[in-house]
């Protein structure tokens, strides 16, 4: 049997697994397309229109590169004692990742993981964590806002909700790495926990090896994401904040170029609230994500007295997320000779 699987043969079964993933990505999209055909028509128009305004639209695209060459960053400083990778090499992961988490529940993580060293490969959940929890905390800021200013409360409320909110990240970053995680290890990344590993295995107890691995991953990944210095923490969180005010201007840019009739607080404030409850909802997978953005931005901005949001939304949607789908996919594919 062995003899069958020889390299080039990897390599085949390697190609057509990249080329299969490439199609799925563009049935994800097609399939998008399809089940909002009278948005799709809406975001055409809206489209014409913005062709007079060609200008703001090129900024839009401009900040959508500027916006993933941000989380590229992130992401290169977070594995940077994992593998020393460039922007590029970076950005490339986080697009791969995007375009496998179409239809993969562990899509991000495994294309985040392409130009990761074969050794190092196992310890970068702990990076994705640190990564979506610093983005997650920044969203959550700015939902504070949004939501302060929308049951509009009065300004000892709202500098009590931010203060609360900023406590909890300043607490977090001062008790980093003082609590050391080598308790929640608890041998996991030394000789007597890889024994332990040995010893389920070879009693053959399927369950508790699987129970085991499990549990061996999640420790190891802990620790390694206990062990970032604060500089690196600051510099995260400042990305993230960065990549957040991105799409706040890139939402007001749309809105203006349409002549809307939100003012720029409104737009900001259904914007910061628009990115809290997509970040805070339970959704099933990222079929679903896009159905829960037009309806939280219908419910926001129809209260803020603009209903086409959903359009704005869903077009930003394939600025966003959907051209960079198809560049990961293309870029899936390309590096079959990798």
């Amino acid at each position: 049997m062995k003899k069958y699987i020889n390299k080039n043969n990897k390599k085949k079964l390697y190609n057509l697994l990249n080329l299969v993933l490439m199609f799925l990505a563009w049935v994800y999209l097609y399939s998008q397309i399809k089940n909002h055909q009278s948005l799709f028509v809406q975001v055409t128009d809206l489209w014409n229109e913005l062709q007079k305004n060609r200008a703001i639209l090129s900024i839009v695209f401009v900040l959508m590169f500027l916006n993933w060459i941000l989380e590229a960053k992130k992401w290169q400083i977070l594995i940077k004692s994992l593998a020393k990778i460039n922007l590029v090499q970076s950005l490339e992961s986080v697009w791969i990742g995007l375009s496998l988490a179409t239809f993969l529940p562990l899509g991000n993580y495994l294309g985040r993981i392409k130009n990761l060293p074969q050794k190092n490969r196992f310890n970068s959940a702990g990076a994705l964590i640190v990564n979506g929890g610093l983005q997650f905390w920044v969203t959550m800021l700015g939902g504070v806002f949004g939501i302060s200013q929308f049951l509009e409360f009065n300004n000892f409320v709202t500098s009590l909700l931010f203060g609360f909110w900023i406590l909890i990240y300043l607490l977090g970053l001062f008790f980093y790495n003082r609590w050391s995680y080598k308790q929640v290890v608890v041998g996991g990344d030394t000789d007597n926990g890889r024994k332990r590993t040995r010893a389920m295995v070879e009693k053959k107890q399927l369950f508790s090896e699987s129970l085991e691995a499990v549990s061996y991953f999640f420790r190891k990944n802990i620790y390694f994401a206990s062990q970032y210095s604060k500089k690196d923490i600051l510099k995260t969180t400042f990305l993230a904040l960065l990549r957040y005010i991105v799409f706040v201007i890139q939402m007001i840019l749309i809105f203006k170029a349409v002549n809307f009739s939100l003012s720029i607080e409104n737009i900001i404030i259904g914007s910061s609230l628009l990115f809290a409850a997509k970040s805070i909802l339970p959704v099933g997978g990222f079929l679903v994500g896009l159905s829960v953005r037009e309806a939280t931005a219908l419910y926001f901005f129809g209260s803020l007295g603009e209903e086409k949001v959903v359009t704005i939304t869903f077009l930003l949607w394939i600025i966003n997320i959907g051209i960079p789908v198809l560049m990961g996919s293309v870029l899936l594919l390309s590096n079959k000779n990798k």
